[in-house]
C-alpha cells in the first residue's frame, strides 16, 4: 500500500491546482499539492513537508477532508489522506508543477483532474470556503 498526503489548500474562497508537468507520470493533469509519506512520518508531517517542496512555502494543515481515499493504479494500491489547508506566505514556486491556477468550486470542472483527486471535488464543491478564512 502507497501512501500519499494531499494539500487542498484554501485562499479568499478558492483552492490551488498544480498541473503536473509532461514529463511526470500523469502529466499534464492537475491535482492538489502532496506526495509520498516517508518512514515514520505521520499524513499531516507528509502534507507539510510536500507543499514546502512543491510550493517553497509553509502550510497550516486545518482538518482532514472525510472522502473516499483508496484507489487502484499500475504500481499498487494507493491510500491519500487529503488534507485542508492554508498557505503561510503565498511565495509560491513551480518546482513539480508546470503551472498553479487558483480556482473557485465552480472553477473545479474546468482542468483535467488525476482520478484520486475526484472524490475530493465533490467535498470542496459542498463547502463554505469561508469557514477556513
Amino acid at each position: 500500500m502507497i501512501k500519499v498526503a494531499a494539500a487542498v489548500i484554501v485562499s479568499d474562497g478558492k483552492i490551488l491546482a498544480a498541473k503536473r508537468k509532461n514529463e511526470r507520470l500523469g502529466g499534464g493533469f492537475w491535482e492538489f499539492p502532496g506526495g509520498k509519506l516517508e518512514p515514520g512520518e505521520t499524513p499531516k508531517q507528509a502534507c507539510q513537508r510536500e507543499v514546502a517542496e512543491e510550493l517553497g512555502d509553509q502550510c497550516e494543515v486545518l482538518e482532514r477532508i472525510e472522502v473516499s481515499r483508496h484507489f487502484t493504479t499500475p504500481y499498487g494500491e494507493l491510500e491519500i489522506d487529503f488534507f485542508w489547508t492554508k498557505l503561510k506566505t503565498y511565495n509560491l514556486k513551480l518546482v513539480a508543477a508546470s503551472e498553479y491556477r487558483w480556482l473557485t468550486p465552480e472553477q473545479l470542472e474546468s482542468v483535467t483532474w488525476l482520478k484520486p483527486s475526484e472524490p475530493v471535488l465533490e467535498v470542496i464543491k459542498q463547502t463554505d470556503l469561508r469557514k477556513f478564512e
